[in-house]
């Protein structure tokens, strides 16, 4: 029986989005890696730029998880974002491993990365489509991220 009910937990893995990464929006992207760097030692595995969207990022690696530290270099809208504090936990990111047209948004209003303003469409980064949501009972913000699909 132990075999048969290990199938179905990687049946239901498969079908389940994973965390890909917590958000934390800062003020200061480089003193903020330093301090993750000397408090921790945790390395930069990756970091992003997104000049359209005045958006830097920092992908910190830890053993269990992947911690993502992002600035937005349009100041009214970082303040809008941040009030006075220096930097707060913004988004979960799950990764699904289905296209966005299979995820129920039902309700959900699209916006784009740090800004509340709504968006009509994903952005697309790299092969995934991405929406950051706060869908209605779950009111927590998430980025949802799937496999690039054309046709949504």
């Amino acid at each position: 029986m132990s075999e048969l009910s290990g199938y179905f937990a990687d049946e239901a893995e498969e079908q389940c989005p994973r965390l890909d990464h917590v958000g934390i929006l800062v003020r200061d992207l480089e003193d903020s890696v330093a301090q993750w760097q000397n408090r921790f030692g945790v390395p930069v595995a990756a970091t992003f730029e997104a000049p359209s969207l005045d958006i830097r990022a920092a992908f910190l690696t830890l053993a269990s998880a992947k911690i993502e530290l992002y600035t937005i270099d349009e100041p009214e809208a970082l303040d809008l974002a941040l009030g006075d504090a220096p930097a707060k936990i913004d988004h979960i990111a799950l990764r699904f491993g289905h296209s966005l047209g299979d995820v129920d948004l039902t309700g959900c209003t699209i916006r784009g990365p740090g800004r509340p303003a709504v968006v009509s469409r994903p952005f697309q980064i790299g092969n995934s489509d991405h929406v950051w949501t706060e869908p209605p009972g779950i009111n927590v913000l998430l980025q949802i991220i799937a496999p690039f699909e054309a046709t949504f």
